[in-house]
Parts: C-alpha cells; structure tokens; sequence
C-alpha cells in the first residue's frame, strides 16, 4: 500500500506522479461497490481530524461517486472546533447515536489509528483504510487495507489536499477555510514542524478559501467558565528551568488540557509545556515544546508507561491515566511523580534525585513591587 512522502522545493517532482495515483487507486480498491462508508476521526476531534474528514466525504462523494457518513467520538467543547462544525456543510454524527444493525460498513480512519487507543471505531464497523500523519504510527500485524501514514507532514488535512488536487476534485470555498485553518493549528502558524506539502496545500487552499469563515473560526466567542479555568490554569502555574507547567482540578471538556499548555509555550526562554487536569476517574496530561526534536510522543508515552496510554507528535503529544478506585491522596501523588518523572527528563540538571519538589518555590507569576520615581 502507498505510503510516501517525498517532495521537491517546487512542488511535487514528475517521477512522483505515479505514486500518487496508486495512492488513489488504493483508496478505491478498497471502496465496498454498495453501501454508505463510515469516515472516523480519532476521538475528541481537533480541527484537523474534523477538516480532513469533511475532505474525504466530498473525495468519496465526487470522484467514487461513494455515499459516506462522519462519525466521532467524545464532545465537541473548545469554541473554535464549534465555530469549525458550524460552517461544515456536512453533518457529523455522534458514535453513540449510531445503530448499524446487522450492517458491517466499511471504515475510513483519519488522523489516528484504531489500534492506538485514541480511536474509537463503531461496534460492528470494519476498517478498511487509514491515513494519518502522526509519527508514531506503524502497521498493525495483519492489517491489510490502504495505509497511507506520512509521519512528517504537518497535518493530515495537507495529505487529504493532496488526495483532492490528484482527483481533480476542486474545493469549495467553505472547505477551504477548514483546512486552512487545521493546517495553521497544527504547525502553529508554520513555526513548528512542517514540510513541503503543508506549504503548499496552505499556498494552493488559500486564495479560493471563504476568509470570511476563517476569521469567524479564530475568532469565536468564549464561554464565561472558559476564563475562569484560564485563571485557575495561571494560579497554579510554575517554572523549573525552561520548564512551565500547570494543572486543573476539575476538567469538563478535555480540549482546555492541551489549550493551556499551548498558551505556556509563549513564555520567553521557555523550551516545554504541560498541563494536567483531572477529568471524572482520569488524569489528562499535554506535553508541548518548541525544540525540532523533542519527539514529545515518545517522551510522554516513556513516563507515562504503564500506568495509561499515550501518544502524539514530535511537538505536541497528549496522554491519559486511569485513576478509577484512587483516593484523592493517592491521585496527588501521583501527579506529583508524572511531574517529577517529566522534569527529570526535561531539567536533570536542575532536579536533583534526592531534591523535594517544591513548586511553590517557583511559581509563573511573582509579585513585584513597581519603582516609583
């Protein structure tokens, strides 16, 4: 199965052609001949799972000519993902709505894999297909549909620009600013890891994209609770070194987690951001930073080890820990470890083995008195 990811500064080189169309030919031979296609984002989708998706229904639906359904795991909270949804002409279903029946449809995997523990796949649905960009993706033994990971392309909704652009399928404006807007968060605006292919789908999608719509998406109004826990997050903030980091107490929608450790990485001199939060009987936990190899996923799934799962980019990975029959003490201690274990990692020079973790010593914000003239 396809499974590349080479390109030449000025586009894509002419002897790279051929592989793009056995990538679509691939797409299509594992297509049932009737019925609807399940199109599944990883769970909690962010704005390029939901990007690339609404990207595949439109392939499937103009150049197979194949009736698709999006359906997702989780909630839908953050405000910018709610603007996102609010201008795709396509509809998203809940998974816990879906009733299949005795139906076995096939399914199309975005932006994750199923057997990563960050997908959720319909009970009864089969996968016949995955396209992600994530680094640590590998086959699963004895998978056998299209597989198309291209882990160092910056988002998988530049890998489904380029299914369309191959297809000759054009984009209208709306789906343009979706995945305008799924390309610019995923690299950051271009100022963490990217390649080639970003560039240019971000180049090529832009002048026919609805700027309208764009503008609405970044901009889109917040909840009240959205500042107070923005609050909570600087209250509790801290610094080690190059280190920031946070916590939350009492986290409804996961997608502030990850949020805040992205707004800590703004901090100057600052190289790592994480943030954690405790979500009913879990521990969520994101792990950001700013240096070309910090290889984020495998840091977080390194310290995390047993005790949960996780999983993520070079630059940005998330991670999850079970904290079902655990007292309160038992769950501070263990945040307290997943804090002392990362910033041994991030700052051995600065934590000693033997040191008591005393964040208290080092909050974020200090108070300082003004000089007066």
């Amino acid at each position: 199965m396809a499974n590349g990811n080479g390109h030449g500064k000025n586009g894509h080189d002419a002897a790279e052609k051929p592989a793009l169309s056995s990538r679509l030919a691939a797409l299509k031979a594992v297509l049932p001949d009737t019925g609807r296609v399940l199109i599944v984002p990883h769970d909690y989708p962010d704005p390029d799972a939901f990007a690339s998706a609404a990207a595949m229904h439109l392939l499937l639906k103009e150049k197979f000519g194949v009736r698709s359904r999006i359906v997702f795991t989780g909630m839908v909270n953050r405000a910018e993902n709610r603007e996102m949804l609010k201008h795709c002409r396509y509809s998203f279903t809940n998974a816990a709505r879906l009733q299949l029946g005795r139906k076995r449809p096939a399914a199309l995997v975005l932006d994750g894999v199923p057997w990563s523990g960050r997908v959720t796949v319909p009970t009864g649905a089969r996968v016949v297909g995955v396209i992600d960009h994530h680094p640590q993706t590998r086959a699963k033994k004895g998978f056998e549909g299209l597989m198309d990971f291209r882990p160092g392309t910056g988002a998988t909704a530049s890998i489904m620009y380029e299914y369309l652009k191959e297809a000759g399928v054009p984009v209208p404006a709306w789906l343009a600013a979706l995945l305008l807007y799924a390309i610019a968060t995923e690299t950051l605006d271009f100022s963490r890891r990217f390649t080639p292919l970003d560039l240019e789908a971000y180049s090529a999608l832009l002048p026919c994209a609805n700027m309208k719509i764009l503008g609405e998406i970044r901009h889109a109004e917040l909840p009240r609770s959205y500042f107070a826990l923005l609050r909570e997050a600087m209250d509790h903030a801290q610094l080690y070194g190059r280190v920031a980091w946070s916590h939350l107490d009492a986290v409804e929608h996961p997608e502030i987690v990850p949020e805040i450790a992205d707004l800590l990485g703004r901090i100057e001199r600052v190289t790592w951001t994480f943030c954690t939060g405790w979500r009913g009987d879990e521990m969520l936990i994101s792990l950001r930073s700013s240096q070309p190899a910090a290889r984020c996923g495998c840091l977080l799934r390194t310290v995390i080890g047993q005790r949960g799962s996780a999983g993520g980019h070079h630059n940005m990975a998330a991670g999850t820990l079970d904290l079902t029959g655990k007292t309160p003490t038992e769950r501070e201690e263990l945040r307290e470890e997943i804090v002392r274990d990362l910033l041994g990692w991030l700052e051995p020079r600065s934590l000693e083995a033997d040191e008591p973790l005393d964040t208290q010593s080092h909050p974020l914000v200090e108070t300082v008195s003004p000089e007066l003239p």
